[in-house]
Formats: structure tokens, sequence, C-alpha cells
């Protein structure tokens, strides 16, 4: 039976050499979506899972698209807190969440900055 999507992503973290704790905040982060969203938690996994795959194809470095995909769905306060130290992911992750309100046809006035 193939792992699911929330062990393969825990696997990917734990393999990866990253810098600033960025691996360590993540698993953080899954635990937290474990405990207070479960509803997401297979659901980030598997497109964090899925953004590697397509990067690691491209023969582009995974990890930021893995990171991006992974907090995709994170709430401003889970940004705050587990993203304060990854400037470069959290810009993505913000970028990202800009793009998809876009597509839905949402109206975004400014974008805003971390503090």
């Amino acid at each position: 039976m193939p792992a699911s999507p929330v062990e393969q992503a825990r696997r990917i973290n734990r393999t990866w050499i990253v810098h600033g704790g960025l691996d360590r905040d993540a698993d953080r982060y899954l635990q937290r979506l474990e405990e207070t969203r479960p509803d997401i938690l297979e659901d980030v996994c598997a497109r964090a899972v899925a953004a590697a795959r397509a990067a690691s194809a491209e023969n582009r470095d995974p990890k930021p698209d893995f990171y991006t995909a992974l907090f995709s769905r994170a709430t401003p306060a889970e940004r705050e807190e587990f993203l304060q130290g990854h400037l470069w992911t959290r810009h993505l992750t913000e970028a990202l969440e800009a793009v998809e309100r876009l597509a839905a046809g949402e109206e975004i006035s400014s974008l805003q900055r971390p503090a």
C-alpha cells in the first residue's frame, strides 16, 4: 500500500537539508493542522508532494515549490508563527494566495507585506 500524502510529505520534510529550521517549523505546522484543521491536512500534503514532483521533473529545486504548497492554506496567523524566519517561503505563499484569490474573481486592493 502506498504511503499517504501526509506520510510522504513528512518523509520528504525529514530527509531534506534545509536552512533556518524550516523543516522543524514545517513539522510543527503539520502537527498543528493535525490537531486543529485535520480537514485540510491531506490536501496541503498532497499539494506539496505534487509540487515537489513537478519541480523535480522540470529539473528545478523542488524545495521552494514543496514548502510553498505545504503552507498554501496557512492562515495569516499561522504564517506569522511558522514562517517568521523564512521570508522567501512566506512571500511565495502570500503570492500564491493572491493569485488564487484573483483567479477566483476577488479584487485585491493591495498586497500586505509581513511585519
